[in-house]
Protein backbone atom coordinates (compact mmCIF):
# COMPACT_ATOMS: atom_id res chain seq x y z
CA UNK A 1 0.00 0.00 0.00
CA UNK A 2 3.04 2.17 0.95
CA UNK A 3 4.43 2.06 -2.65
CA UNK A 4 1.75 2.65 -4.13
CA UNK A 5 0.57 5.72 -2.09
CA UNK A 6 4.28 7.10 -3.01
CA UNK A 7 3.84 5.85 -6.89
CA UNK A 8 0.51 8.56 -6.67
CA UNK A 9 2.48 11.17 -4.82
CA UNK A 10 5.55 10.80 -7.77
CA UNK A 11 2.83 10.90 -10.33
CA UNK A 12 1.07 14.03 -9.16
CA UNK A 13 4.29 16.24 -8.68
CA UNK A 14 5.30 14.80 -11.88
CA UNK A 15 2.19 16.05 -13.54
CA UNK A 16 1.98 19.39 -11.69
CA UNK A 17 5.70 20.00 -12.74
CA UNK A 18 4.36 20.00 -16.05
CA UNK A 19 2.02 22.66 -15.75
CA UNK A 20 4.24 25.23 -14.32
CA UNK A 21 6.57 25.11 -16.95
CA UNK A 22 3.99 25.45 -19.78
CA UNK A 23 3.48 28.95 -18.32
CA UNK A 24 7.13 30.01 -19.90
CA UNK A 25 5.49 30.84 -22.94
CA UNK A 26 5.37 34.58 -23.96
CA UNK A 27 2.53 35.46 -26.42
CA UNK A 28 3.56 37.30 -29.47
CA UNK A 29 1.60 40.40 -28.76
CA UNK A 30 3.59 40.58 -25.54
CA UNK A 31 6.91 40.38 -26.56
CA UNK A 32 9.80 42.64 -25.67
CA UNK A 33 12.87 42.96 -27.51
CA UNK A 34 14.55 45.01 -25.11
CA UNK A 35 16.01 43.46 -22.14
CA UNK A 36 13.92 45.58 -20.03
CA UNK A 37 10.62 47.07 -20.23
CA UNK A 38 6.66 47.03 -19.55
CA UNK A 39 3.84 46.17 -22.54
CA UNK A 40 0.04 45.77 -22.53
CA UNK A 41 -1.74 43.41 -24.39
CA UNK A 42 -4.07 45.64 -24.90
CA UNK A 43 -4.56 49.29 -23.95
CA UNK A 44 -8.36 49.41 -24.39
CA UNK A 45 -9.22 47.45 -21.22
CA UNK A 46 -12.47 46.09 -19.84
CA UNK A 47 -11.86 44.06 -16.50
CA UNK A 48 -7.99 42.88 -16.26
CA UNK A 49 -5.47 43.12 -19.17
CA UNK A 50 -2.10 40.91 -18.83
CA UNK A 51 1.11 43.01 -18.98
CA UNK A 52 4.55 41.18 -19.68
CA UNK A 53 7.19 42.81 -17.71
CA UNK A 54 10.31 41.83 -18.89
CA UNK A 55 13.35 42.52 -15.86
CA UNK A 56 16.99 42.33 -16.31
CA UNK A 57 17.78 40.86 -12.90
CA UNK A 58 15.23 39.24 -9.58
CA UNK A 59 14.32 41.23 -6.87
CA UNK A 60 11.39 43.26 -5.90
CA UNK A 61 9.39 45.93 -7.95
CA UNK A 62 6.55 48.04 -8.17
CA UNK A 63 3.83 48.66 -10.14
CA UNK A 64 1.98 51.61 -9.91
CA UNK A 65 -1.16 52.96 -11.88
CA UNK A 66 -2.05 57.14 -12.26
CA UNK A 67 -4.93 58.26 -13.52
CA UNK A 68 -5.54 61.35 -15.54
CA UNK A 69 -4.02 64.17 -13.61
CA UNK A 70 -1.04 61.86 -12.67
CA UNK A 71 -2.86 61.01 -9.33
CA UNK A 72 -1.68 57.52 -7.51
CA UNK A 73 -4.62 55.55 -7.69
CA UNK A 74 -2.94 51.83 -7.17
CA UNK A 75 0.05 50.12 -6.43
CA UNK A 76 1.90 46.62 -5.49
CA UNK A 77 5.09 45.43 -5.31
CA UNK A 78 6.01 41.92 -6.40
CA UNK A 79 9.20 39.66 -6.62
CA UNK A 80 10.22 39.92 -10.01
CA UNK A 81 12.53 37.10 -11.68
CA UNK A 82 14.93 37.99 -14.88
CA UNK A 83 13.17 38.20 -17.94
CA UNK A 84 9.73 38.26 -18.98
CA UNK A 85 7.14 37.92 -15.92
CA UNK A 86 3.35 37.86 -17.84
CA UNK A 87 1.08 39.08 -14.57
CA UNK A 88 -2.80 40.19 -14.50
CA UNK A 89 -3.28 43.38 -13.64
CA UNK A 90 -7.31 44.15 -12.42
CA UNK A 91 -8.26 47.39 -13.62
CA UNK A 92 -13.11 46.62 -12.77
CA UNK A 93 -12.59 48.66 -9.66
CA UNK A 94 -10.95 51.77 -11.31
CA UNK A 95 -13.35 54.73 -12.59
CA UNK A 96 -13.74 54.99 -16.43
CA UNK A 97 -10.80 57.02 -17.63
CA UNK A 98 -7.19 56.94 -19.03
CA UNK A 99 -4.41 55.42 -17.04
CA UNK A 100 -0.91 55.12 -16.78
CA UNK A 101 0.71 51.71 -15.82
CA UNK A 102 4.35 52.17 -14.70
CA UNK A 103 7.20 49.69 -13.52
CA UNK A 104 9.84 50.81 -10.64
CA UNK A 105 12.70 49.46 -9.27
CA UNK A 106 14.02 51.52 -5.83
CA UNK A 107 12.13 54.65 -7.19
CA UNK A 108 13.50 54.34 -10.75
CA UNK A 109 11.08 54.16 -13.73
CA UNK A 110 11.57 51.41 -15.87
CA UNK A 111 9.04 51.79 -18.23
CA UNK A 112 5.28 52.70 -18.68
CA UNK A 113 2.03 51.91 -20.73
CA UNK A 114 -0.94 54.12 -21.21
CA UNK A 115 -4.52 52.39 -21.32
CA UNK A 116 -7.95 53.40 -21.26
CA UNK A 117 -10.79 51.13 -19.14
CA UNK A 118 -14.28 50.97 -20.73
Amino acid sequence: MKKLFGLALVLLFASCQKDVTMYSYVPSDLEIPEIQGIKLQSYIVFDKVQINVKLPVSGEYRIKIFDFDNELVSQEVFNGSDGDNILNVYVNALPPSSYTVALYKNNTLIGKENFSNE
